[in-house]
């Protein structure tokens, strides 16, 4: 609990004030013996301790109403973060700011997001206290920190508006655990404020590390999470993906997949029809889904285009939910680059089973390259202009780590696979642990993988791949967390795995093509389509149209960005990298959409924030969108019910007792 007028709290002495004026008037009087009341002296003794009791139960009756008055009057604060507000106002407060479009799920009945009630929250927590303390605000979609000359209006500021962009708080936190390193304050309140995503978490990272030891040893410094962990309304999430042009008999159509995905509320096997409604240079078309499970998918449909129209944007959207942010997906298209594949493997055998795979296109009419380096020459690889690298070598380390991480966050695709001799590197949080045999019979069973998306999902038709029939003979272990896993085997082995990286496609498959080691070579069609699928990801960084996921430092500049869709005319040239919509840059077309980990929903378990957070001296406070509920309260108004009780106790016990003293004097004339 605090006090907004604490220096009341003075005062508090003045409790014993009733005490003092008890005690003045016992010896305000001079005692006169009287002999004809002197019969009443052993009455009196007779009911002297329920007296007693009378009189102590009177005088506190009477410094409770002082104290509560006291109290009232210096507008006592209190909340369920207060319990450690006892130090003082703080020198110093930083409010890191969760801007990543799973902070936009809303309230169905007051349309307020989580990110809206997260700043009504804080900004009305300073407005209460009063305090004008120094004010920074981080915030995960750029970054970059401000100061605030007015926290109580941060819900006005263009710094803390939506966007769709993912979060990296272990970034974030760090960059400000550096910042209060350096400023070197005192007392210093540090608040995030985020819905607990593990994407955006990551408590596996090594950067928490070192939060903690660039935050554990600072005296006054308190960490308050402002969590909205709840699963919150309905709310389902769109991505088109492998969108690509193709001439037919009467013209041209545009082909690709789509995917509609329940990522919150109450999931059920029941299907119903989700409508779509989908924008093809400005031409508006509808048609729907059926959703089955919380899943639904449409491979390969096709969309008839103008024959000359060899170039284009389009949109589909989502009928409006709990999250606006994930209800629409942005795409461009344009005469499609070369397929070039780069593979770097130090087996011969293996790097040209990797090439057969790469060199022939999915698509008629597609040219494809596909070239075979030694680990020595991956200093010669193109990268701009390479689509896919297929890694079949030790895991890079240093520059070229650096090289390849910004080569896939600019839209690279990136598989690697085992050596026969893996060593201990690791990259992209992954790594080999040695080469293992099946403890029972001749092979690996490949025992579950995803359908639904991913390298190994349902072909556009709807027809799951024949994964299940492919002998694996060796499997190479991993090491590291991988953000999903695409296929296991027997006894929960991982087969393929997806890398931990906030932007861009990495892969890791712990089998090679070769007849020692599984059928892939042998069942191709499985293999093939692995391979072309990493192309196709890896192709949407290539050519004249780009993707982009929003927040991404490696596209172009906006400042001279040529809106191609209405809706994105009005957003400031700042805010548009952080927002989706599609652009034109010179002769490029740009797409920008939300990063897919957004519409992953899983949280992070309770064990697992106190261990990234152990030693800190840190409160959670749990909170929903939309909550009317504020950090801190006034409460003055018990405080002055407790006065008025008091009052109205002492006013009883002051009241006469005959009957106790008549009774005692029937006792003596007995």
């Amino acid at each position: 609990m605090t006090f907004l007028q604490s220096q009341i709290l003075y005062a508090l002495p003045l409790i014993l004030l009733p005490i003092v004026i008890h005690l003045i008037n016992q010896n305000r009087h001079k005692t006169v013996q009287w002999a004809a009341t002197m019969f009443l002296l052993q009455a009196k003794r007779m009911v002297r301790g329920m007296a007693k009791l009378r009189y102590v139960l009177i005088l506190i009756a009477r410094m409770l109403a002082v104290a509560g008055l006291l109290l009232a009057i210096s507008r006592p604060m209190s909340g369920g973060w207060l319990g450690l507000a006892g130090g003082g106002a703080p020198e110093l407060t930083v409010i890191i700011l969760d801007r990543s479009a799973s902070m936009e799920l809303q309230d169905p009945q007051s349309g307020l997001s989580r990110r809206d009630t997260a700043l009504e929250k804080v900004s009305g927590l300073f407005r209460d206290l009063g305090r004008n303390a120094r004010t920074v605000l981080f915030d995960t979609a750029t970054g970059r920190h401000i100061e605030l000359t007015d926290a109580t209006s941060l819900a006005e500021l263009s710094e803390t508006s939506s966007t769709a962009t993912a979060a990296d708080l272990s970034s974030t936190l760090q960059s400000a655990a550096e910042f209060i390193t350096t400023s070197e304050a005192g007392r210093t309140d540090v608040w995030v404020c985020s819905d607990l995503q593990r994407s955006g978490w990551q408590p596996a990272s090594g950067r928490w590390k070192t939060i903690r030891e660039q935050l554990s040893n600072r005296e006054g410094l308190r960490l308050y999470l402002l969590l909205y962990g709840d699963d919150g309304p309905e709310n389902l999430a769109v991505e088109v993906s492998n969108v690509s042009r193709r001439q037919t008999d009467s013209g041209a159509e545009l082909l690709m997949d789509i995917d509609v995905r329940q990522t919150s509320g109450v999931i059920t096997d029941q299907t119903r029809r989700i409508p779509l409604s989908l924008v093809i240079n400005g031409a508006r078309s509808a048609f729907e889904v059926d959703l089955t499970s919380g899943v639904g998918r449409l491979g390969g449909h096709a969309i008839p285009v103008d024959r000359d129209a060899v170039r284009g944007w389009g949109r589909l959207e989502l009928p409006r939910d709990g999250n606006p942010q994930d209800n629409v997906w942005n795409f461009v298209y344009a005469e499609p680059p070369v397929q070039k594949t780069v593979i770097v493997s130090d087996d011969q055998s293996t790097g040209e089973l990797l090439r057969l795979a790469a060199s022939v296109p999915a698509e008629r009419g597609a040219r494809a390259e596909a070239i075979v380096l030694g680990p020595a020459a991956v200093e010669t690889i193109d990268f701009p202009n390479t689509a896919l690298i297929l890694w079949q070598a030790e895991l890079p380390g240093g520059e070229l780590l650096q090289r390849l991480e910004g080569w896939v966050r600019r839209g690279g695709a990136l598989i690697c696979f085992p050596t026969a001799a893996p060593g201990n590197q690791t990259a992209f949080g992954l790594g080999w642990s040695g080469w293992k045999s099946p403890q029972q019979g001749e092979r690996f069973a490949v025992s579950s993988w995803r359908t639904d998306s991913g390298l190994l999902a349902n072909t556009r038709n709807g027809a799951p791949l024949p994964v299940g029939q492919v002998p694996v003979f060796q499997v190479c272990g991993m090491t590291g967390e991988p953000a999903a896993e695409l296929a296991s085997l027997t006894d929960g082995v991982p087969l393929l795995v997806r890398a931990q990286l906030d932007a861009g496609n990495v892969w890791f498959c712990a089998t090679l093509p070769g007849p020692q080691y599984s059928g892939l070579a042998s069942n191709g069609i499985v293999f093939y389509v692995l391979i072309q699928r990493a192309l196709a990801a890896g192709l949407q960084g290539q050519g004249s149209a780009r993707q982009f996921p929003c927040g991404s430092a490696d596209m172009p500049a906006a400042a001279d960005w040529t809106a191609l869709d209405l809706q994105a005319e009005d957003i400031l040239s700042v805010n548009r990298p952080l927002l989706p919509g599609v652009w034109q840059s010179g002769d490029r077309l740009l797409a920008l959409n939300r990063p897919l980990q957004e519409d992953d929903a899983e949280r992070v378990r309770e064990e697992e924030l106190q261990q990234a957070l152990s030693g800190l001296n840190f409160t959670v406070i749990r909170d929903a969108a939309g909550s009317g509920d504020s950090l801190a309260a006034e409460v003055w108004r018990a405080f002055l019910i407790l006065m008025i009780f008091a009052l109205m106790a002492e006013a009883l016990l002051c009241l006469p007792q005959p009957a106790v003293l008549s009774g005692a004097a029937r006792g003596l004339g007995k």
